[in-house]
């Protein structure tokens, strides 16, 4: 298999180095001085056009060497090669500029404060507990008294007491500006306000009843209003059918895309057994219908001379439908394009090519949205299917079992595993964690999904005809049911889900690399790919037991930002000890938004969770040692003065209210402020630092504050 046989995939290759590069180097729009960071940057257009020079010489020998005259018969190509690579490199830089909305001019985020502005509703509904969450483009604001055209979505949050229920294409006027959503404030937090950005997101809005008004209603399109109000449909059938909570919950997101009803127990098994993908309509769920369609109307390809082209319109015309139906989200619509062309390169006998064919798809994907280069949906599709049509062949042919259930069992098995293996790297970086028993999971879940998606289909269409929906909702309801059952089973086997991974992208790239090197070495039997795997794990090895020592003597303090609570952690080599108040000790959510990413990183094989009011004495007052250092926490409300010293002082829930006198008499370095304190408090005190030269800050500011001890000082973990 030579590279040479797949020139898209060429293309897309330098495509996709052009909008790495923006997101590299820009932080989104144009610096003050008015010059793309891109100019800003001339290293990585040499690191470029080294290999565009590379490539090209691959590009010569391909052509035929030197003829007898002297002139290069490949000069041509080469020529032609690096220019057309130079091309669609600054093709998919300037492509994601031009795709990246705050650099519009008149983005709201680009123009002055504004007092009201108006916007349309752009998203289905989200149903929170306390709020409707929706998408909302802003077309106008009003700028000192006058009207003004903009552009830029943001998100609402509606007060599900105060408020109907939002509708697509809902206009609204609003008072006050969105306000900024706010980056991670604790270590290895999640990112939600970079998350937002790649989806042109910037700001969001909580409203209350007074501070919004709706002013008509005007759906940009057609199409997705009548995707939405089937959604709707479907939801209203769901739950007239289905009676069980969790089995309404997954027929709606398994179906529809709705995961509004999913509740914490639910979701966290679908993730222990590695089917978490089944609970959002994605590219599974696309490829269940494009089977199931072609098992059912596989005939028509052998009627007549255009059997074949007919059959291909149908399929991609249902695909499509079923897109429309489900919103057209990002993951349906890229699998829909994805399976249209393996479709359609199927019907021109392109099978050869499916590579190149899967290339067209992806550059088309991310000529219409580039940022969708860096979701993680779209990264894990593609791996996913290049993992199937790579290694699923080969393994298919270790073993023909006669009997047809095994043998379909040992199929979908091997497209698990090859899936599997060729998105594992990725997944462990990302979520830090793998399911053991996917192998076993995933045939079920396979299975099981095969009946619930035509079935939940059917039902939409024939609800209304007595005898035929309540043999549909009989199926569904029992594959429904044997589903999740089957995925409640493997979650509460030992050791179900590996969990506190946490790899760079270096290793997650040897990881691709030894993964490649272990197929080429059985699929051609070189030793020599055998040899560069060894390698890779010895290379793999030395980083681990370096990063392992590093985490054996770390010693670590850390005042988290957590709204409206306190939290410190203790990380003390490899134990990590939280402590907080027993509301927020009680909240896995807590946990696994603010701290579990840091635990991760950090090596945290044992957690220890403590009450914070167990070691404060009745003024709510507790010591913590560390490395040397004393912490003093004050926890309620103190009265008197305080007298001596610490080196760093813990403020929670209003203790301190006036600087002076409290502080007259106690020396410290650094007063620390979370947010479990009042904001009209904290910045008073903010005032009162400044004025007595007070070193102050607030967590809400400044986001968590870290202190790291030397390896040979002592830790208290415990305060006193």
């Amino acid at each position: 298999m030579k590279f040479t046989a797949f020139p898209v995939v060429r293309y897309l290759l330098f495509f996709i180095l052009g909008i790495i590069v923006y997101l590299q180097t820009s932080s989104g729009g144009v610096p003050s001085d008015g010059v793309p960071l891109f100019f800003q940057n001339i290293y990585y257009l040499f690191g470029v056009l080294l290999l565009i020079f590379g490539i090209s010489i691959n590009f010569r020998k391909s052509a035929g060497g030197v003829p007898s005259g002297g002139v290069p018969s490949g000069g041509v190509p080469l020529i032609r090669g690096a220019v057309l690579m130079l091309l669609l490199f600054l093709a998919g830089w300037a492509l994601t500029y031009q795709k990246t909305a705050i650099n519009q001019p008149n983005h709201f985020t680009n123009l002055p404060q504004f007092t009201h502005y108006q916007a349309i509703i752009t998203s289905n509904v989200e149903v929170k507990s306390k709020t409707y969450k929706v998408e909302a483009t802003i077309n106008s604001i009003k700028i000192s008294g006058k009207w003004q055209k903009s552009t830029g979505k943001v998100l609402l949050y509606f007060n599900r007491e105060e408020s109907e229920r939002p509708q697509y294409g809902d206009v609204f006027l609003l008072k006050n500006m969105p306000r900024e959503v706010e980056a991670p404030k604790n270590p290895e937090e999640f990112d939600y306000r970079r998350f937002l950005q790649y989806k042109g997101i910037y700001a969001h809005h909580f409203l209350w009843g007074k501070e919004y008004i709706k002013i008509g209603h005007e759906p940009p399109s057609k199409i997705l209003e009548i995707s939405y109000k089937a959604n709707q449909y479907a939801d209203s059938v769901f739950k007239a059918s289905i009676q069980t909570p969790n089995e309404y919950a997954v027929a709606n997101a398994m179906v529809v895309g709705l995961r509004d009803d999913i509740d914490n127990d639910l979701l966290n098994a679908y993730s222990a057994s590695g089917a978490i993908h089944v609970l959002s309509v994605s590219g599974m769920h696309v490829g269940i219908l494009f089977l199931f369609l072609g098992w059912i109307f596989g005939w028509i390809k052998k009627r007549g001379k255009y059997g074949k082209h007919f059959f291909t319109a149908l399929i991609i015309s249902i695909l499509w439908a079923y897109a429309v139906f489900t919103g057209l989200s990002s993951t349906v619509l890229r699998a829909t394009v994805m399976f249209s062309f393996i479709q359609l390169g199927t019907a021109l006998d392109r099978r050869q090519n499916i590579y190149n064919t899967l290339a067209i798809s992806a550059l088309l994907l991310l000529c219409w949205n580039p940022y969708w280069l860096i979701d993680v949906g779209f990264q894990l599709s593609y791996l996913a299917i290049i993992g199937i049509i790579f290694l699923h062949p080969y393994l298919n042919q270790l073993a023909t079992p006669n009997n047809p259930a095994v043998r379909g069992l040992w199929e979908g098995s091997c497209v698990c595993f090859s899936a599997q293996l060729f998105t594992f790297p990725l997944s462990v970086y990302y979520f830090h964690q793998f399911p053991t028993y996917f192998l076993i999971a995933n045939p079920f879940v396979a299975f099981f999904s095969f009946s619930v998606l035509p079935a939940g289909l059917a039902l939409l269409f024939f609800a209304k005809i007595p005898i035929l929906s309540s043999i549909i909702i009989f199926i569904l309801k029992y594959s429904l049911l044997w589903l999740n059952k089957s995925i409640f089973i493997v979650e509460k086997l030992p050791l179900a889900t590996l969990k506190g991974f946490s790899i760079s992208i270096p290793e997650m790239l040897m990881l691709y690399a030894a993964i490649v090197l272990i197929c080429l070495f059985f699929l051609r039997s070189e030793i020599k790919y055998l040899r560069l795997t060894l390698l890779i794990f010895v290379l793999l090895t030395f980083l681990n037991i370096f990063k392992d020592y590093s985490q054996s003597n770390q010693k670590n303090l850390t005042f988290h930002f957590i709204p409206k609570k306190s939290g410190i952690s203790i990380i003390d080599g490899k134990s990590a000890t939280f402590i907080a108040d027993s509301a927020l000790l009680e909240s896995p959510k807590i946990y696994n938004f603010h701290l579990k990413n840091y635990y991760d990183k950090q090596g945290v094989s044992s957690k220890n969770f403590l009450n914070a009011g167990q070691y404060a004495n009745k003024q709510g007052v507790s010591f913590v040692d560390f490395g040397g250092k004393r912490i003093l926490w004050l926890q309620k409300k103190f009265k008197g003065n305080l007298e001596g010293g610490a080196d760093y002082v813990l403020l929670s829930n209003n203790a301190i209210r006036n600087l002076n006198p409290s502080f007259s008499k106690f020396h410290t370095s650094l007063i620390i402020v979370d947010d479990s304190n009042k904001r009209y408090v904290v910045e008073n005190l903010k005032r009162q630092a400044d004025s007595l030269h007070i070193h102050l800050i607030s967590l809400y500011d400044t986001g968590a504050y870290s202190i790291i001890a030397p390896p040979n000082r002592s830790v208290e973990p415990l305060p006193h």
